[in-house]
């Protein structure tokens, strides 16, 4: 690591990038998270204050969401001399969108998508557009926020120094590992970048992209530079050598943190995929053989049919995203098959025949439109039926039976649609609106229900059909699979807890100890947990002690202050009466008298120590309870210190926020 790194361990960063992916919940990265494992992770504050920065804020939402998000953190001490990012790629996860239209509620996988339209085809490079927008609007807002603060403690006195650079730095797991190299390779300036789990930068993806690299490859292999498809004629082995040499001293400070596991990594043995900088090889599941061999085993005859596959749909999702792409490949229009769903849950029968027209009308041209999209997945089936049996070599142990069932349920499909597109021609050719809008009652409910029988045959032909889709995917489940383990290896959980020290593991972005006790049981304590409790606890007293005093002290004010200002005025009152005797002459109605004097013999009786006494008593027993409860609170902490006195950072990670 780079000595002015601040996040100084690849556990922080790992740490770090596993809470900004963010798991289900999707809960933004927090100053309060950061701090929190630095401290678990060093027994130190960081030295710096930090500003967040997170890509939903920077998104033009009059563009197509490309997939991408990501963080910047900013650290800066202008004093020490600490002036960092960190920018954090997110990498891949499932996004909003698909068949339910404007509710978007269906996820789909936009990132691995990417990963194989945009870093194996390299036909796609708007995620790193937007990560590219991303960090120079931050840089931008980072640089006038430094120039601020230098500005302001000048103003002050202090003595700064001239030059505060800002120091780049990059961390990026799978799909995010990918956009931080290539970030790093095209654009430059990074002390240091770590990938996790990553998926590796391609030279397809580079040509796409940096426009000098692809003359300088098309030129040393003789290709024409405006037919880019050229560069897939290339025999992968000479690319490779090519690329790596090219961009090997940009890619140096590039350094990985690769699960054996990991089925980015196995899929690394890709044609095109190169391999830059350092790594550290890491075994989360000694159990488990990487599928890495058998990616090796695949010809590059069929990696680059399935090359020529993805380059030929990428510019649909390019355009129109998952919805898009699906439609490119299959001919089925998505939202298209949501409509349909309704309108047909919609029809019905009712007394009113104009709505009753009305509704099946528009269900038959639903119908109709559907069967264009029947057409287009029929001539789009062979293509479908030569690559997909390639991508079911690569992740299952399906048998070659087992393969000839899901051919063969993929030729009876075609079958089935044909028959499908039959019946709604014949639905369409039976009846016009001028042939169903009769007067005769008994006549148009007869027609309307000889179309409803149309509409449930189609139906269930239509449910036979996704049935043999549901076989498909029952054969894939059925086979051992060992793409759930190497998804399993991708996790950025997995990598935390490869780097954990001894005694140590990570479930869920927090920090487990554990240990066998005395009688050969496992111990486990979830020590950021413990510690939240412990602060929570803490803090929830020291504010409870807080509201006492002041509690006290509006009863000193309203009963004892007042009492004593009360006696004080009447002292006031007295001494003046006993002074100024004749100003007083009034008040005894003596109207042929003088007054030389008046003496006043005062008794002014002190509040009854039952009344201080009862509050006293209060404010000892609430007082009583607190320290009780931090007595409480203080054993979770001394427990675990004790069970764990190996860990001698224990005490600071309580007591540091």
């Amino acid at each position: 690591m780079n000595d002015k790194d601040i996040l100084n361990s690849e556990l922080i960063k790992t740490r770090i990038a596993e809470l900004e992916y963010g798991g289900e919940n999707q809960i933004p990265l927090t100053e309060k998270d950061i701090r929190r494992i630095y401290v678990e992770e060093t027994g130190k504050q960081i030295p710096a204050e930090i500003k967040i920065y997170h890509s939903d804020n920077y998104k033009d939402p009059n563009k197509l969401d490309s997939g991408f998000d990501g963080t910047i953190i900013h650290f800066l001490n202008v004093k020490e001399g600490i002036n960092q990012i960190y920018t954090i790629t997110r990498g891949s996860e499932h996004k909003e969108g698909g068949m339910d239209g404007e509710n978007k509620s269906q996820e789909t996988p936009l990132d691995w998508i990417y990963n194989a339209m945009g870093i194996f085809s390299g036909v796609n490079e708007s995620q790193y557009v937007s990560a590219v927008e991303f960090e120079n609007a931050v840089i931008k807002e980072v640089n006038k926020h430094v120039d601020n603060e230098i500005k302001m403690m000048r103003s002050k006195g202090s003595v700064v120094a001239k030059d505060l650079p800002l120091l780049k730095n990059g961390i990026g797991h799978s799909l995010g590992g990918n956009i931080i190299q290539m970030l790093n390779l095209t654009r430059g300036g990074y002390v240091n970048v770590v990938a996790i789990n990553d998926a590796p930068p391609s030279a397809y993806q580079l040509a796409a992209i940096e426009f000098k690299f692809r003359f300088d490859l098309f030129n040393e292999f003789g290709l024409n530079i405006n037919d880019f498809d050229q560069i897939y004629t290339i025999p992968p082995k000479d690319l490779k050598a090519f690329a790596e040499s090219y961009y090997k001293e940009q890619g140096k400070n590039i350094h990985h943190l690769t699960n054996e596991e990991d089925m980015l990594f196995a899929a690394s043995e890709l044609r095109g995929f190169l391999d830059l900088g350092s790594r550290t090889m890491l075994d989360s599941n000694p159990e488990f053989e990487s599928i890495r061999e058998r990616i090796a085993n695949l010809s590059d005859e069929d990696l680059y049919e399935m090359q020529k596959f993805l380059v030929k749909y990428a510019p649909a999702y390019k355009a129109g995203g998952y919805d898009g792409l699906v439609k490119a490949m299959t001919g089925i229009d998505l939202v298209l098959l949501q409509d349909l769903k309704s309108e047909w849950e919609g029809f019905s029968i009712t007394d009113n025949p104009v709505d009753t027209l009305d509704s099946a009308w528009e269900t038959m041209k639903k119908f109709d439109e559907m069967a264009v999209s029947l057409r287009d997945f029929i001539e789009q089936l062979p293509v479908l039926a030569e690559n997909i049996p390639v991508i079911f070599s690569i992740f299952t142990d399906l048998t070659s039976e087992e393969i000839s069932v899901i051919e063969g349920e993929l030729a009876g499909m075609e079958s089935d649609v044909i028959e499908i597109r039959s019946m709604i021609t014949d639905l369409m050719s039976m009846s016009t609106m001028e042939d169903l809008l009769t007067l005769n009652p008994f006549t148009f409910f007869e027609n309307i229900k000889d179309i409803k029988e149309q509409f449930e045959a189609i139906d269930s032909k239509i449910n036979g059909l996704m049935d043999r889709f549901d076989k498909i995917f029952a054969a894939i489940d059925r086979a051992k699979l060992d793409f759930g383990a190497a998804v399993e290896g991708h996790s950025l959980q997995q990598v935390s807890n490869a780097l954990a020290k001894k005694g140590r593991r990570y479930e869920g972005g927090n920090l487990i100890l554990y240990k066998t006790g005395a009688d050969g049981k496992k111990i486990e304590v979830n020590l950021s947990s413990s510690v939240r409790i412990y602060q929570r606890g803490m803090d929830s007293y020291e504010a409870r002690e807080e509201s006492l005093k002041r509690y006290r002290a509006a009863y000193d004010a309203v009963f004892l202050d007042d009492f004593e200002t009360r006696k004080r005025h009447l002292l006031n009152q007295i001494q003046d009466m006993e002074t100024n005797p004749r100003a007083f002459r009034s008040v005894f109605n003596l109207e042929d008298s003088e007054i030389s004097s008046i003496q006043v013999h005062e008794h002014i009786p002190p509040l009854p120590p039952a009344f201080t006494d009862r509050m006293e008593e209060a404010v000892h027993h609430f007082q009583y309870q607190f320290d009780k409860g931090r007595r409480l609170v203080t054993s979770i902490k001394t427990s675990i210190e004790k069970m764990f006195n190996e860990e001698k950072d224990i005490a600071a990670i309580f007591e540091l926020r």
